[in-house]
């Protein structure tokens, strides 16, 4: 089994990697919860977030002892009919060059809205081109997993052997929740046994629904990324989530992710610390509950290894 930790979710932002609109939304997100001034978090966004080259991440692995990590562009192309100053095409250039730049720790994943009329060009180009090892698909952009526009961009991907990642799980307004229940990607399953989908964030608030789908279909699998926050509201909760999560999807169905860069300066689970909270599973019960060190391996590093073909 291997030893490697591997981050299945990750995220690079910068000025051009991601609109003006998107850092807005998100530092009024942050202002409700944090009850600083929303401009205040947008410089903290600035400052903590940006790394257009990776090279933060990186360092931020090294820290944790973590061998790799997929990132994740967004499309935010149509999100909400607003226009964007920098196309799909640039963004993709941009994620692509700061993987070059770490070709043995970063991996990209696209992302892909598949209303786009020239979707399946872009994924074609971008495997063929600059090196894409995967698609994102992010309904809360507005469009549900079973869309018929999905399915042209599934179909591409099972011809081109590219796992897709699915967001799963309620997300900030202006953006839709309804489009990202676990549910919504039953059908999908179904219709292409041969194309492996990764329910990102494992639906969240439906964690239940998405341990379900996993176990149901032998070609879905389940990310953990941004559980940090249910870690921070309740470490015990939190135990008894997870535990239910592998117990009911299997333990060769869960990986490990991180959405960094949300939370990578909150101390309790900066990059190194949340690995060290997870690899401490093994060791010493959370919540009164046990977790075997095969499960930990798998869910840290092997599983991700295997499904996303590390």
């Amino acid at each position: 089994m291997s030893s490697r930790v591997v981050d299945a979710h990750a995220h690079l932002y910068s000025a051009e990697m991601a609109p003006a609109y998107w850092y807005e939304a998100m530092a009024e997100y942050g202002a409700g919860l944090s009850g600083r001034p929303a401009a205040d978090v947008r410089r903290r966004i600035e400052e903590d977030w940006f790394d257009p080259d990776g090279d933060r991440l990186v360092a931020d692995m090294d820290e944790a002892g973590i061998d790799r990590s997929v990132v994740y562009l967004l499309d935010f192309g149509l999100y909400s009919g607003v226009g964007d100053s920098v196309s799909l095409e640039r963004r993709y250039e941009l994620f692509a060059g700061a993987c070059a730049r770490h070709p043995d720790r970063l991996v990209f994943f696209g992302g892909i809205d598949p209303r786009r009329p020239d979707a399946r060009r872009l994924i074609e180009r971008a495997h063929a081109e600059l090196g894409l090892a995967g698609v994102k698909i992010w309904p809360p952009a507005g469009v549900s997993p079973n869309d018929p526009a999905c399915y042209r961009v599934y179909e591409r991907c099972a011809e081109l052997g590219l796992p897709v990642v699915i967001h799963t799980g309620q997300e900030i307004g202006p953006l839709r929740s309804d489009c990202t229940m676990p549910i919504l990607c039953d059908q999908p399953a179904n219709d292409f046994p041969e194309l492996t989908f990764v329910l990102a964030h494992a639906g969240m608030a439906w964690w239940q629904e998405a341990a379900d789908i996993a176990w149901h279909h032998h070609n879905v699998f389940l990310d953990i990324a941004y559980w940090q926050a249910k870690y921070l509201r309740s470490p015990d909760r939190f135990a008894q989530e997870l535990r239910g999560l592998i117990s009911t999807a299997g333990r060769q169905r869960v990986m490990f992710g991180t959405d960094w860069p949300a939370l990578r300066t909150v101390r309790k689970v900066r990059h190194a610390e949340w690995v060290r909270v997870l690899q401490g599973l093994a060791d010493e019960p959370l919540g009164g509950l046990a977790f075997e060190r095969e499960e930990i391996d798998l869910l840290l590093g092997g599983n991700a290894e295997r499904v996303l073909g590390l």
